[in-house]
């Protein structure tokens, strides 16, 4: 009997896998011997059946040794889960690397309501996601942050994936966990903080399955000798009020030239940079934060990143702009209760800011402006919501109002940061 059978056998009557079984499954599939079918069976199995820690481990291991990986020991890199208009990564990386810990982050493009980091950093103009190991180094040392798409990483989790998404298998949280820090581990950060996302606009929909994830990454992180914590982050409503790819390159300069933005964007990116601060040994991370940006050392930063990575001097002020926007009016009186993310997500979506297949193209000037945040009064007719972009503008409106809850009385105060662990 073949080793992916034995598996199969194993695991669908809730045996345990042997490491080196998984380390064989795992290069059999990635180098073509193990088909499709059987792998779809054993998946089926372990999201029926779950897989133990050290199966979850082992799984770790394999997928982040199946191709290429870097090491940037000293770096610090984050990984959100995904939500909609979460662009901390643009605003609070620019701030680590002025307090002098440098940044080394290899991220992926978005599939979904709006685009990934490296969607969002394309849409300025000139600027290059392209880079060499060795201008990776060169940049790291000489800039102290560069972010540059994933490549080739651990090649054996993106198969593995792409049969999960067609199988009904994503959502095992043994799975979810792997995949992620396999993908973290072959970068190469030996300091790394999860934001995993919660609410309706998240993967995630309740606190104890978001902890639970949180608990899971940063044990898989620790024990693959990399330094890791996790905040549990509100996404119920979207973050910030820019939803889109330039929008929220926009909202991210704003933020790091000290204009004013949504207190939400404010906190989570400044609690974000100083964790990371903290993970290397910073002493006084939010001193140093708010160090950063008074002093505008963080938007230098951004400067000389983007500069470094192709973009001309006047890239941040030329981003893409729509040419169709329509504003939304509020259909009565009253105080904003609610402002779904996911229906957000899905006008911007509609618009043009994200995608339904992974070839579909993106367009950056596209996405959707809050101009209304729970807890605000609004008037009959007050605009709510400016859509950016000539796609599908009337369904993207229709959303919009799904989205928003207008009361009688002002909502209490959500958290944008629900748990620290």
């Amino acid at each position: 009997m073949s080793v992916v059978l034995e598996a199969i056998e194993t695991k669908k009557r809730g045996g345990t896998l042997a490491e080196e079984t998984v380390r064989a499954v795992v290069a059999g599939f990635t180098e073509g011997s193990v088909p499709d079918y059987q792998m779809s069976a054993l998946l089926m199995a372990i999201f029926i059946r779950g897989m133990t820690y050290e199966e979850t481990l082992a799984l770790t291991r394999a997928m982040a040794q199946s191709g290429e990986a870097y090491a940037f020991p000293d770096c610090v890199d984050k990984h959100s889960t995904g939500g909609v208009g979460d662009k901390v990564s643009l605003t609070s990386l620019p701030i680590v690397a002025a307090c002098g810990a440098p940044v080394a982050k290899l991220s992926g493009r978005g599939l979904g309501t709006t685009g990934g980091t490296i969607d969002k950093l394309e849409s300025i103009p000139g600027l290059s996601v392209t880079l060499s190991e060795e201008r990776l180094r060169q940049q790291v040392e000489e800039v102290g942050l560069a972010i540059v798409e994933a490549g080739d990483l651990a090649p054996a989790d993106k198969a593995i994936y792409a049969l999960r998404d067609t199988t009904g298998t994503v959502d095992s949280l043994p799975l979810i966990g792997s995949s992620i820090v396999s993908k973290k581990a072959a970068t190469g950060a030996g300091h790394l903080l999860y934001d995993v996302k919660r609410g309706s606009g998240a993967f995630m929909k309740t606190p104890d399955e978001a902890r639970g994830l949180a608990r899971l990454l940063v044990r898989l992180s620790e024990s693959m000798n990399i330094r890791a914590s996790a905040l549990i982050t509100n996404m119920d409503t979207p973050l910030g009020a820019a939803v889109g790819n330039a929008l929220e390159v926009r909202e991210s300069v704003r933020f790091l030239k000290g204009d004013p933005v949504p207190e939400d964007l404010a906190h989570e990116a400044c609690l974000v940079a100083a964790k990371l601060l903290e993970l290397r040994g910073e002493k006084a991370p939010l001193d140093a934060v708010e160090k950063a940006l008074s002093s505008g050392a963080a938007y230098e930063k951004l400067e000389r990143f983007v500069r470094a990575q192709g973009a001309g001097p006047d890239a941040l002020e030329s981003l893409p702009i729509s040419g169709t926007v329509r504003e939304i009016p509020a259909p009565r009186d009253g105080y904003v209760t609610g402002f779904a993310a996911l229906g957000v997500g899905r006008a911007a979506l509609a618009l043009g800011a994200g995608r339904t297949k992974k070839t579909d193209e993106i367009d950056p000037a596209a996405g959707v402006e809050l101009l209304a945040k729970p807890g605000d009064r609004v008037e009959a007719g007050d605009p709510v919501a400016r859509l950016h972009g000539e796609r599908e503008v009337d369904q993207a409106g229709r959303l919009i109002l799904q989205a928003i809850e207008i009361g009688d009385e002002p909502p209490a105060p959500a958290p944008a940061i629900l748990d620290d662990l």
